[in-house]
């Protein structure tokens, strides 16, 4: 089969044949080296990776492919990454990456100091504290700090090693290691790292505020806390609140007794009040509006975290009652609806309402409205009974659609027919869609195709009801304005059956800034899936050299991760993809 899979694609490749070879990006490079490594092949993977980290610039996937490498490959690469700059200027926007490396470095003293050090090389403008390159540098050696920290749970003799590669200057940085150094206590804290300064303490204060009241030292965290600015203070309160939440649950589930369980609910309820109290003392930042809209924000998922809907959904109502226009009373319902979703127990219909009246009442711009709701009624929806469904349908939604009458009211049928898909009932949901698309034929939505595709792929509708999904997914095509987003993960939950589909309507989506984006995202679902059929028909339906040579990229990697290697190299080979790097030592 894969040898007739293998001819098909060079076939349709030899169409598309240009005077300039194709080339792979870096992200494809690296899933390919990551196919080759689920093949059984690590040193034509290693290969792939060094060629990347010799070219530039690295995607974040790259430390974590590297990982599974054997350690002495993993370790080449590594040393490809430090050699070639990957670990300075690269990283300091993009902590992850930083974070991905130390974890790549974990385990060897040698390299986690190799790459110590080469973080802390002070590149061109670094050194000169007024500009923003000064602070990136920061921010990128706490990340490697804190990752490495996160690699050696319990042992604090590793700090006194890193300090003093840190040195002097860049001491403050090793508060990034806020695991190892909370058991230690506060006072052994500021002996170690000094005062936090302005330009890190958001990422290192905050960090170590959660992980003080982690070790349980929520005093000396709340005490941390109010050294901060502000915004950092805040942030640092929410997390403590995670803590404590997250606390009073495990406690919950090992009580042993009715006076233990007495004591340990009086002792979650004495933090709580305790978060709470430090939050509503905390200074709003200043008097500029957006400073007030984000303290009151996050004032509302503070009280939300400690189980009090009701106060949050009053704080609600006192944003939405304020004078002037501001997308944030629906992006707070939003958040509100969301963290329901997670913990649904106190959600009730009043509840429900009481958020709904609060956003009719809001002095929302209909621009505002319009970007949010479709997500904001899917989620409602979801949450809500069967007369709250039945109310939300036919009233709430014809006052929402008024509102938006010269701004898109299809916003919320789609956002119905998301809920609607997401409970079952799939066939009303198409008739929702129907009506956008027979009312505006020409009309793109500024929503992602993800919300309802993760609806249809969550509740099996490719598998249940074919022709209905082709429907769904041909009207989704039609109205979306984006396309789903970079995740293949709702790909794959579609399945083999709902990815062809899909594939056989990717040019019913408009064109955009990213018109190969489509197709990736289901030649990389099939690829990891083994879905030689989805890639098949991808490739059968690109109309230009780039769209083949992507499909083909991913079919590749599917060949060689599900054991032909030898056509997987031929097919590699024809869309710019070679078996190995001969320039990799």
């Amino acid at each position: 089969m894969h040898s007739v899979v293998v001819d098909h694609a060079l076939k349709i490749l030899d169409r598309f044949t240009t005077d300039d070879p194709p080339t792979a990006s870096a992200e494809e490079r690296t899933a390919w080296a990551e196919a080759l490594l689920d093949s059984g092949d690590p040193t034509a993977a290693a290969e792939q990776l060094i060629t990347v980290l010799r070219a530039g610039p690295t995607p974040d996937t790259l430390p974590e492919v590297a990982r599974r490498l054997p350690w002495q490959q993993a370790r080449s690469v590594l040393a490809a990454a430090i050699d070639n700059g990957r670990v300075t200027r690269e990283i300091s926007l993009r902590p992850q990456l930083g974070s991905g490396f130390a974890r790549l470095a974990a385990g060897s003293d040698e390299a986690e100091e190799a790459l110590l050090r080469a973080v802390l090389a002070v590149e061109q403008y670094e050194e000169s504290p007024p500009y923003g390159p000064h602070r990136e540098r920061k921010h990128r050696v706490a990340a490697v700090v804190a990752a490495l920290a996160e690699a050696h749970p319990g042992e604090p003799e590793r700090l006194d090693l890193w300090a003093s590669i840190l040195g002097a200057a860049d001491r403050p940085r090793l508060a990034a290691a806020a695991r190892l150094l909370a058991p230690l206590g506060l006072a052994e804290i500021d002996r170690r790292c000094g005062e936090l300064d302005a330009d890190t303490e958001g990422t290192e204060g905050v960090g170590l505020a959660r992980a003080l009241a982690e070790a349980g030292r929520l005093t000396e965290a709340l005490e941390l806390a109010a050294r901060l600015q502000p915004d950092p203070r805040q942030a640092a309160l929410l997390a403590m609140a995670e803590v404590v939440t997250g606390e009073r649950e495990a406690k919950a589930e090992v009580r042993t007794g009715e006076r233990e369980a007495r004591a340990e609910v009086l002792t979650g309820e004495r933090e709580a009040k305790a978060v709470v109290a430090a939050f509503r003392a905390c200074p709003k930042g200043g008097r500029d509006r957006h400073q007030q809209l984000a303290y009151q924000h996050r004032l509302t998922v503070l009280l939300l975290s400690f189980g009090r809907v009701d106060d949050a959904l009053a704080e609600l109502s006192k944003m939405c009652g304020r004078p002037f226009a501001s997308s944030a009373p629906i992006r707070l319902a939003e958040e509100i609806v969301d963290r329901l979703g997670r913990r649904p127990e106190p959600v009730t219909d009043e509840r429900l309402r009481t958020l709904l009246d609060a956003l009719d009442t809001a002095n929302l711009r209909p621009y505002e409205l319009s970007l949010e709701i479709a997500d904001l009624l899917h989620g409602v929806f979801v949450l809500a009974g069967p007369d709250l469904r039945a109310e939300i349908l036919s009233t709430r939604a014809a006052t929402i659609r008024t509102r938006l009458a010269t701004h898109g009211s299809g916003h919320v049928d789609i956002g119905l027919a998301a809920g609607l898909i997401a409970i079952g009932r799939a066939g009303e949901a198409a008739a929702h869609l129907r009506t956008v698309s027979a009312a505006t034929p020409a009309r793109r939505y500024g929503f992602t195709a993800e919300l309802l595709i993760a609806a249809a792929a969550d509740t099996d509708l490719p598998e249940y009801d074919p022709d209905l999904f082709a429907e769904v997914y041909g009207m989704i095509a039609d109205l979306a304005a984006y396309p789903p987003p970079q995740s293949s993960a709702p790909a794959i939950a579609l399945g083999p059956a709902g990815r062809a589909t899909a594939a056989r309507l990717t040019d019913r989506f408009r064109p955009n800034r990213l018109p190969r984006r489509l197709t990736g995202w289901l030649a990389e679902a099939a690829a990891r899936t083994g879905d030689f059929d989805t890639l098949g028909i991808l490739l059968e339906k690109a109309t230009d050299e780039p769209q083949a040579s992507l499909a083909a990229r991913h079919l590749a990697a599917a060949l060689a991760r599900y054991g032909d290697r030898a056509g997987a190299d031929a097919v590699a080979d024809a869309c710019g993809l070679s078996p190995t790097s001969p320039t990799a030592g």
